[in-house]
């Protein structure tokens, strides 16, 4: 199996790196070389979440194959809530707060720091990003899917709904919050 350690390493230290050239280059504010490295934290998180851990040893992937213990694709909005109404109400909290809740938290901070990062945002902009985003994700996992054989991660159009949600309530927390933010000059005059 591949952790996510490595890829992480390597999002992080090339985008830092990247980041603290704009920065000596005085390309970029000190703030914003803060904003931007957080960023690069959590799009390594996100990737980390979504992807890892990813099988390559042959023998883990024919004995998945196999015992077909791979997960079903869902291309059916909502169905989650149909999947959980017969299940013990304990069980059926634990899948909605994992599966909806826990998808809709994954992508708050990309519609909370996308408008402190690009230089104009729109919430229109921010979800559909945060769409295309979720859109990529669920696509590069169909993808792998395909390549190896069997899912190790599905490919759920409940995902790309809640991920969507998430970015939306992002943008919206930040726009509550972006008057407080900017009292402490904490971002730019010019945001919210």
């Amino acid at each position: 199996m591949i952790s996510f350690v490595v890829p992480s390493l390597i999002i992080i230290v090339f985008s830092t790196t990247i980041f603290l050239i704009l920065f000596f280059k005085r390309r970029i504010s000190g703030l914003k070389l803060m904003y931007l490295v957080l960023f690069s934290v959590y799009i390594s998180s996100l990737i980390s979440i979504t992807f890892f851990p990813m099988p390559i040893q042959q023998y883990l992937i024919d004995i998945m194959i196999e015992d077909r213990l791979g997960f079903e694709n869902n291309f059916v909005p909502f169905r989650i809530f149909s999947d959980v109404k017969d299940l013990e109400l304990t069980f059926m909290i634990s899948v909605i707060l994992r599966q909806v809740v826990g998808n809709i938290i994954l992508f708050v901070p990309l519609g909370f720091s996308l408008p402190i990062i690009l230089s104009s945002s729109s919430m229109k902009k921010i979800v559909f990003i945060g769409f295309i985003v979720s859109l990529s994700i669920e696509t590069i996992q169909w993808l792998l899917g395909l390549y190896f054989g069997y899912n190790y991660r599905a490919t759920d159009i409940d995902d790309l709904i809640f991920n969507t949600i998430g970015s939306c309530i992002g943008y919206l927390l930040f726009t509550w919050i972006a008057p407080f933010l900017k009292t402490y000059e904490l971002i730019d005059a010019d945001k919210a």
